[in-house]
C-alpha cells in the first residue's frame, strides 16, 4: 500500500462500518452525516477494487475481503490509539471506555462487583457490556468488538489469550417441596424426572448429555431456553428439575424456594476463564482490568452450607 496515496482516516471509517454493519450507525457514532460516511466508503472501494460490504435486509454485509480485512485494521487502529497512551495507567484519572462481554451467571455473581470497584477505584472510566451468542464471542474478541470475554469457550484461536479465574461444577435445583425427590436424587430418579435445561445457539446437547449418552441413557427434557438466569425460575415453580452450575444454584438458593442435591452421575467441573486478543495483552489499561476482575472472581465464596458430599454413578 502506497501511505503517500491512502488516507488513514479512511480505516476508521471501514471498522466503525464493519462493526455495525450499518453505515448511518457508523455514522452516528463518528459524529458524521450519512453522505460522508458513504462517500468514505466508495473512496474505499475504489482502492481496494472490492464492494467491501453489500446491503442486504439484515444490514450491510461484508464481502469475504472485507473480512480478511477487518483484523488486520483493528489491528492498525489499536496501534495508533495507543501512541500517545499515558503511562503507567492511573485508575483514578484514566478516561478509558471498556467493553466485555459476559454471560447470564456472570452478570449475576461478578458483574456487580465488577462495576462497585470500577466505580470505586476508576471512576471515571466506563464499562459496557456488549450482548453476543456464545458462537459470535470470539469473532466479537478478534475484530475489536469486545476486549475481553469472561465465561467457558471451546475452539479459542491461538490469537487469543486467557486466564483461568475459577472452576465450577453442576448441582440439580429444583423445588423445595418437589413431590418426589428429597434430600438425594438415584439416577433413576433423575431419569425419570422432566428436565429444563439452558441451550447456546445452535446446540442442544451439552456435556451432561454426551454423558448420559456414553452410558446408554438419556433425560426427559420438556424446556429448553437460552437464559440461564431463568432457569432457577422453572425450578422453583414447577416438577422440573434443572442441572445448573453449582454457584449459580447456591446464589438462588436463598431467593427462591429451591433446594440443591448432588448430580447423581459424575460430571467433570469446568473452567471459567478471561480471554482477550494479542494487541490487549501489553495495554496498561486492560492488564489493570484484568487484575480487577481475576481478583473479583478468585474471591468469590458462595459454597457456604452446601453439602459436596455426592454419591455418583462413575463410568
Amino acid at each position: 500500500m502506497d501511505l503517500s496515496e491512502f488516507n488513514l482516516n479512511l480505516l476508521t471509517f471501514f471498522d466503525a462500518i464493519y462493526r455495525h454493519r450499518s453505515v448511518s450507525a457508523a455514522a452516528q457514532e463518528l459524529d458524521l452525516t450519512q453522505p460522508a460516511v458513504t462517500a468514505a466508503l466508495n473512496k474505499l472501494r475504489v482502492h481496494f477494487d472490492n464492494p467491501l460490504f453489500v446491503r442486504t435486509s439484515n444490514g450491510m454485509h461484508p464481502t469475504p475481503w472485507a473480512d480478511a480485512l477487518a483484523p488486520k485494521i483493528a489491528h492498525v487502529l489499536d496501534s495508533v490509539r495507543r501512541l500517545d497512551e499515558p503511562t503507567p495507567f492511573q485508575p483514578q484519572s484514566a478516561k478509558n471506555q471498556f467493553k466485555i462481554y459476559v454471560n447470564d451467571i456472570g452478570m449475576m455473581l461478578a458483574l456487580p462487583k465488577i462495576v462497585q470497584l470500577l466505580n470505586q477505584d476508576a471512576p471515571h472510566t466506563q464499562l459496557t457490556v456488549i450482548d453476543l451468542r456464545q458462537d459470535e464471542v470470539v469473532n466479537a474478541l478478534d475484530v475489536g468488538e469486545i476486549d475481553l470475554a469472561i465465561g467457558y469457550f471451546v475452539g479459542v484461536p491461538n490469537w487469543a489469550r486467557q486466564q483461568h479465574l475459577r472452576d465450577t461444577s453442576y448441582v440439580c435445583a429444583m423445588r423445595k417441596d418437589h413431590p418426589s425427590i428429597g434430600d438425594t436424587m438415584t439416577l433413576t430418579q433423575y431419569l425419570n424426572a422432566r428436565h429444563a435445561m439452558y441451550w447456546t445457539h445452535g446446540s442442544t446437547y451439552g456435556r451432561l448429555d454426551e454423558a448420559l449418552a456414553k452410558r446408554g441413557f438419556s433425560r426427559d427434557i420438556a424446556v429448553r431456553i437460552p437464559r440461564l438466569g431463568a432457569i432457577p425460575f422453572l425450578a422453583a415453580f414447577s416438577d422440573f428439575v434443572v442441572t445448573i452450575p453449582e454457584d449459580l444454584g447456591l446464589l438462588f438458593r436463598d431467593l427462591i424456594p429451591i433446594k440443591l442435591v448432588p448430580v447423581p452421575i459424575s460430571l467433570p467441573s469446568f473452567q471459567v476463564k478471561q480471554y482477550w486478543h494479542e494487541r490487549l495483552h501489553a495495554d496498561s489499561a486492560h492488564k489493570w482490568l484484568r487484575t480487577l476482575i481475576l481478583q473479583i472472581m478468585k474471591q468469590l465464596d458462595l459454597g457456604c452450607g452446601f453439602q459436596r458430599s455426592r454419591t455418583v454413578i462413575s463410568g
